[in-house]
């Protein structure tokens, strides 16, 4: 039988998407014949000699989506894979889609330059995704760097000047800010940067940056992507050449200090840049880079504004492994990932714990308070203490006047502060910093957009949910840099009278509204999780629920509706694939977005609530409980009706296996305990280990189901006899004691 039709037969045991069946035996057979892909050929047979056609199938059936500026996922092989072909297909594309958009004989195409920056990470299969192959992975070790110079090559063989970071160290990294500033600096036609942000390290990906520095929004993106679709062959200049040629040569020097330098003018209050010198205002932080670039960007930007800057040791290391990461997550949304820097920063005394993704966008806090206890900041939370402090703190601020930008799933206390401080705000962007670009770029050409009236200079803060901030519009894209530095003068100022950052948010929130912030995922895997999450989106759209949690909903916007525009291309449908409520309730007021990714099967839920007769614990209780209910109705649309204990795994843990969590593992338990109670703890955790890998990713499995774990082995001790209930509570107590303990107030 041949390959195809074993395939067919295979995928049509899989799947009923008789659309995605064909298009991924399209795919395979182009993989295996066309020499473009002769160097995966070899692997992509062993899947189907080892019998591998599920993931056979979900790498064939698209081509990797395009969203956000570039393509993101698991490195692997096949069409719907992050691999040197998929990159530089796409880098191809990017390409002719610049020498059709300039003109091949234009003045400005000659010569033209692109920058090209990548992250730290390094593909080693933590997942043991391939551990099948015959032979070792052709994959493993590919790092982003590998990947930004197969770029490199494609672009100095169409013609163009490439400038690139890391061409004479092997530790010199340009964060994704920074390129977006170096790509303006530079004049140059665009950016590229490989990076999956704060994604697991067995993911990477990459963005294109147009000449403005930013991301191109809908229909530009679509028409970009749309070359990448069609390309059949690929130029490369091998490297040595390239360089020997000019063609490929690194960042200006200046660049760096021209970044450092725009990022010290957002200061208000602290002196003049040392340069060598050291400052009277001496604040001592603790700052993680989670293993990533940050510490040339927002590291050299602290230093220079006389911060000083204590690196937590085990996340300095450019690790792209991330192995000392909880969950290897380099995410500052999830609080466990810079939480090991908690014990360092109390043995050095100091009050602030900086930490930022691998391509240093993202900006995450914990802030001790005067009670000793570490709180952590939350996106939405850090967003706003920058906004009071620079447009209505009358104490401690500069009460700046312009305009404020949020995305509609950011918080509405930034509405209230820029209310209050008589500023105009943009504050139903869809979801992405690209749009905060695209208003900063109307603002710098016509002087408006929208409502709005300003010059792009007069920009006080503009603020996404996911820990995004941008004080400047020097740089398009968001950058946790500048947030950091303000935030530090911030805090200089109040540890200078004796008070802390978390009352600081107290306060802001007493004045501006009782605003909590809760955000769940629903993950899933794979063709059957697009279409789930597509039913869903659909179920949500033709029979709308009337009350969330018991919330009654007073107002439902569909952004794909007529009345928000004409589709201009499938970007845009992606982008505005979401859906918003409006809940009130006695003094309670929330909004809930419920958003699809337009690129994973993946899905987000946004609470913003504000009891305005709540005290902030009770308030933010409410938020996540609202947050968790809205979950519930979303899944039980798709035929999901979770377990308490599998309600307790983290959002990473995709849906199928947490709906197994606690239904046949939960059987398994119950049948193995007789046999568990024969055993010694550490063999019984042992067990546990091997039996929950999937959970874990790669990391310690326990580590992230330690809470659900031990709920479900005290339930289920409950109804074994002795002695399989005596281990079972042993091995509970056990499981508690894996995961590092906490210290910090939410």
């Amino acid at each position: 039988m041949s390959l195809l039709k074993e395939a067919e037969d295979q995928f049509q045991r899989l799947s009923q998407n008789r659309t995605a069946i064909d298009q991924a035996l399209k795919n395979l057979d182009i993989w295996i014949a066309a020499p473009m892909f002769a160097a995966q050929r070899d692997a992509i047979l062993d899947h189907a000699a080892q019998g591998q056609f599920a993931l056979l199938l979900d790498s064939f059936y698209q081509l990797l989506p395009f969203g956000t500026g570039g393509r993101r996922g698991r490195v692997g092989y096949g069409s719907n894979r992050i691999n040197p072909v998929t990159v530089a297909m796409s880098v191809q594309g990017h390409c002719n889609f610049l020498r059709e958009r300039y003109g091949a004989s234009s003045e400005k195409f000659h010569g033209g330059t692109v920058a090209v920056a990548f992250d730290t990470r390094i593909f080693s299969d933590i997942a043991q995704t391939y551990a099948f192959l015959s032979r070792p992975s052709l994959l493993l070790g590919l790092t982003s760097r590998d990947l930004a110079r197969i770029a490199c090559e494609i672009y100095a063989s169409n013609g163009f000047e490439v400038r690139v970071a890391g061409l004479n160290s092997d530790t010199e990294y340009v964060s994704t800010p920074e390129l977006s500033f170096s790509v303006r600096r530079l004049k140059a036609l665009g950016g590229m940067n490989v990076s999956a942000s704060h994604n697991h390290p067995d993911d990477n990906g990459f963005k294109f940056f147009n000449q403005y520095g930013a991301q191109d929004i809908p229909p530009a993106d679509q028409e970009m992507a749309s070359y990448m679709g069609d390309v059949r062959e690929i130029g490369r200049m091998p490297f040595p050449e390239a360089i020997e040629q000019g063609r490929i040569r690194p960042f200006p020097a200046e660049l760096h200090e021209a970044y450092v330098d725009a990022n010290l003018a957002l200061r208000h209050t602290l002196e003049p840049r040392a340069r060598g010198r050291e400052s009277n205002r001496r604040l001592t932080v603790v700052y993680t880079p989670l293993c990533g670039t940050g510490d040339r960007s927002t590291g050299d930007v602290l230093r220079a504004g006389g911060v000083d800057v204590r690196l937590y040791p085990p996340h300095s290391d450019f690790d792209g492994t991330f192995r000392a990461i909880p969950f290897r997550l380099p995410n500052p949304e999830v609080p466990e990932a810079a939480s090991p820097a908690l014990k360092f920063a109390d043995e050095l005394n100091v009050d602030l714990i900086l930490s930022t993704d691998p391509d240093a966008d993202r900006l995450g806090v914990f802030a001790r308070g005067s009670d000793g206890m570490w709180r952590y900041l939350n996106g939405n939370e850090i967003a706003s203490v920058l906004a009071y402090y620079l447009a209505l703190d009358v104490e401690f601020g500069p009460r700046r006047r312009g305009f404020f930008i949020k995305t509609l799933v950011t918080t509405r206390m930034l509405e209230r502060i820029a209310e209050r401080a008589g500023c105009p705000i943009v504050g139903d962007l869809m979801v992405g910093f690209k749009y905060v670009a695209h208003v900063l770029l109307s603002l710098e050409r016509e002087g408006k957009y929208g409502n709005v009236q300003a010059r792009a200079g007069d920009l006080v803060l503009a603020g996404e949910e996911s820990h995004g901030v941008l004080l400047t519009p020097e740089i398009r894209d968001k950058d946790a840099a500048g947030g950091a530095l303000v935030l530090c003068e911030l805090l200089a100022q109040l540890r200078a009278r004796e008070k802390y950052l978390p009352e600081y948010l107290d306060r802001v929130a007493a004045e501006c509204g009782n605003f909590q912030n809760a955000a769940r995922s629903i993950v899933m895997r794979g063709i059957r999780g697009s279409e789930l999450l597509e039913r869903m989106m659909r179920s949500l759209r033709e029979n709308p629920p009337r009350a969330l949690a018991e919330m009654p909903v007073v107002e439902r916007r569909d952004f794909l509706s007529p009345e928000h525009g004409p589709l201009r291309s499938d970007t845009e449908r992606l982008s505005r694939n979401l859906l918003a409520y409006r809940l009130e309730k006695a003094e309670v007021k929330a909004q809930i977005v419920v958003r699809p990714s337009g690129t994973e099967p993946k899905a987000k839920i946004y609470v913003d609530l504000e009891g305005s007769a709540m005290e902030r614990t009770q308030a933010r209780r409410s938020a996540e409980e609202l947050a968790a209910r809205t979950l519930e109705e979303c899944v039980a649309r798709i035929g999901f009706h979770l377990s308490p204990c599998a309600g307790l795994l983290p959002d990473t843990v995709d849906l199928d296996l947490k709906d197994r969590f606690g239904t046949a593992f939960r059987e398994e338990l119950a049948i193995t305990a007789n046999d568990l109670s024969r055993a010694t703890v550490e063999e019984r955790l042992a067990w546990l280990r091997r039996r929950l890998a999937p959970y874990g990713a790669g990391a310690d499995p326990l580590d992230a189901t330690s809470a659900a774990t031990a709920a479900l082995l005290h339930e289920v001790a409950a109804e074994v006899p002795t002695p399989a209930r005596e281990a079972l509570i042993e091995l509970e107590s056990a499981v508690k004691r894996v995961p590092a303990p906490v210290e910090w107030i939410r």
